[in-house]
This record gives C-alpha cells, structure tokens and sequence, in this order.
C-alpha cells in the first residue's frame, strides 16, 4: 500500500531538477563534473521523511528523499570535523567508481579565530585571546594535509573559505570585536589560500551577500579586500590563486528574484545575479578573479522578510533552485554555478535567550522559533524547506 502511496505522490509532481551539462572545462570547476551528494546530509533528511510517513504525508517524504540527491558542502567548521574529510573522500571515490563520473566534493572551511565577530549565534573555537592566530594556522595545516592525500588526488574540489568573515572587514569595523579581529581574518585567510594550493582545488572567498556588500559604497573597497588578501597568500606561496567568489551563503536572497522587495529600493544590488554585475567590475580593477557560485539552498520564497539584516532561520523558507552550472539558468557568464552550501536543515542559532550564543536576530519577527543550536539540526525547519520550495521538488522512491 505505501508503495502505491508513492508511486502515486510521484505522479503528482513534474520532475524539475536541474542538471549540470557536461560540456568539459573552460576553467570553470563544475563543467564536466558530477558534483558530490552528501551522504552526511542525506543520514540527516531520514529524520524528516519519517516525520511525513508518520503524517501520511507520502508525497512530501518522496520529494525529501529527492534532496537527499541534491549535492551539497560538507563543513569543516572545528577541529573535531577534520578527520571526518576522510569519510568524505571515501564516500566521494565510490560514487566515482560506481558511476564512472569524476566527482567534485564540496568543502566549507569555517573556523577563523573570533569568527562571526559582527554576531554571536556562530561563535567558534579560536579565539586571538589565547594564542587563536597560531591554532587556527595549526588546524589548516592539518586541513591541508587531509587534501594532500592519495585519495584526495584522485578526485575534484571546491572549497569555500570562512564565510561572513571579510564582508565584516568592510562595514563592521565599528564592532570592537571585528576591529581586533581585523588583521587576523586577512592573515589567516591569506595562510588558508597559500596552504590549499592544488591543482585540483578551486578556492572561493565568501563575499557576503548582495544587501551586505552590494550597496555602491561597497563595492569598491569590497573588491581591494580580496585582492590584498589573495596577495597576502601569494607572500606566502608566490603561485596562489583562487577560483573567485562565493555569494549568498547561508543566507536566503534569491538569484533572480521574481519581484524586487521593497527594502531594496536604494540598492542596484537587490538580487544575486545583480550582485555579481554590480561587484564584477570593481573586482575586475582590483585584480581579483570575477568568478562566482551562489548558494540557493533555502533561497526558493519570496516575500519572507521585511528587511536584509534578518538572516535567522526565516519562518517559510523554502529549497530553491537545485545547483547547476547550465548557462540557460544562470544566464551570466561570470557564474560558474548555482550551489547549495548551508545544509538546508541545519540551525543559524538558537532562540534561547539565555544561551551562550544568542543573537537576538534568532527572535526577530521572522524567524522561526524554538530553534536549536547553531548548526544543530532543526527538523520542524527542514518540514517547510520541503513544503514551500520552489520550484516544487521532484518525487521519489528511493
């Protein structure tokens, strides 16, 4: 009976996933590539989809079971999770072997000292109070070492670096915090840049998103940023170089946005796809690579914010457009793909008050409350990620 239960939500819904063409290499790391599904993450959905059996809601557990297919980014956010990169690449090889199609994992590397200085839900553990420079520089060494592996060589990578770190660097030096942590972002995503060289590896620094840094005033001293930063690598390490940027990052902008919501009247900036032409000049000046992926993993609703500043587990969110690297959906050369890097699921920071980590952001007026721990799995979450994306995920059985 379930199974007829199934086949019948499949048949409710068209399929609408969409797929990478493979039309080789340009320089561009996701052509020609299968980029890697997430084991890691899919172990997680299984809470979700047993909470719509239990629903008798079959054909909302056949499309969760479609994102278990979706490849996302494994985060490399403490010291604990770096010997966990060897699952990774292990997983990653036998789903190389078994298709016969060259796999590009995807890794977040998130563990600056006094990270996430401009807010408190994130907080890591470094910190420049107790030697936090020399121990973040330790951990990507060992970082590195794991990509310096023979299985490591034998597949695809695309890294992005310490998101929400640089952005600060620009507008929020006015945080005691992130004026102290200042020049230990720049040396330790310089370090992070020069020991992650491999021909194998395509490095994207976080650039924040378009109603961070996409406001004109921005934009230029955004782009002298990255560029400083990436000669502080080559310093280091002459040959360095980086792929490009990564926008949008846990956050919930859309790419091309149906309608321009009325907190960004001032900004040309008011959807990612204009983001990356307001930016691409100025990067351009500056020497930087213009180059860029976007995270669209919780970016499929419009209308679910009354301003840019909430980024809190946004009540009636929902998955958004499936990654891709097809130039008829990105329509825009200077984007390499369409990816999903925040594990749609996982919590942006608990709405406890009394908690270590609170950010009052977590009890705005759209955000979802109760919610966990940053990074803590949050399913009531994942339930409306499933309902409400868009477009409508695709049904399946297994």
């Amino acid at each position: 009976m379930k199974y007829l239960q199934y086949l019948a939500a499949i048949l409710a819904v068209a399929p609408s996933i969409l797929a990478a063409p493979n039309t080789g290499r340009d320089g561009n790391p996701y052509l020609g590539v299968q980029p890697y599904a997430n084991k890691g993450y899919a172990a997680k959905l299984e809470e979700t989809i047993k909470y719509f059996n239990k629903e008798k809601d079959y054909l909302n557990a056949a499309r969760t079971r479609s994102v278990q297919k979706v490849p996302t980014f494994g985060w490399v956010s403490n010291s604990a999770a770096v010997p966990d990169l060897k699952g990774l690449f292990s997983e990653a090889l036998a789903a190389q072997r078994r298709t016969g199609k060259k796999q590009l994992v995807q890794v977040v590397v998130y563990n600056l000292p006094d990270r996430d200085c401009s807010a408190k839900a994130s907080d890591g553990e470094f910190h420049l109070s107790d030697d936090g420079l020399n121990k973040y520089k330790a951990f990507i060494d060992s970082v590195a070492a794991e990509f310096s592996t023979k299985d490591a060589q034998k597949l695809q990578f695309s890294i992005i670096l310490e998101p929400d770190s640089l952005g600060n660097l620009v507008t929020n030096l006015n945080v005691e915090k992130c004026a102290n942590a200042a020049e230990a972002y720049r040396e330790g995503t310089s370090y992070a840049i020069a020991k992650l060289q491999k021909e194998n590896i395509a490095l994207y620094l976080d650039a924040a998103h378009g109603g961070w840094l996409g406001w004109n005033d921005n934009l230029a001293p955004s782009a002298k940023i990255f560029a400083e930063v990436l000669e502080g690598a080559k310093a280091i390490n002459p040959s360095a170089k980086v792929r490009g940027l990564a926008i949008n990052v846990s956050n919930y902008n859309q790419y091309i946005a149906p309608v321009r919501e009325d907190y960004t009247e001032w900004s040309n900036s008011w959807d990612e796809w204009h983001y990356v032409n307001s930016l691409t000049p100025h990067l351009e000046e500056a020497g930087y690579p213009a180059h860029f992926i976007v995270d669209q993993g919780r970016s499929g609703k419009a209308g679910i914010r009354t301003e840019w500043g909430q980024w809190c587990n946004i009540k009636n969110a929902g998955f958004g457009t499936r990654p891709t690297a097809d130039q008829k959906i990105l329509n825009n050369t200077n984007v390499d793909a369409i990816v999903w890097v925040k594990p749609g699921g996982e919590s942006d920071g608990t709405s406890d008050e009394t908690a270590v980590r609170f950010d009052t952001m977590c009890r705005s007026p759209v955000a979802h409350v109760p919610a966990p721990e940053a990074g803590d799995w949050f399913n009531d979450y994942v339930v409306n990620l499933v309902k409400n994306a868009e477009p409508p995920l695709r049904a399946s059985l297994f």
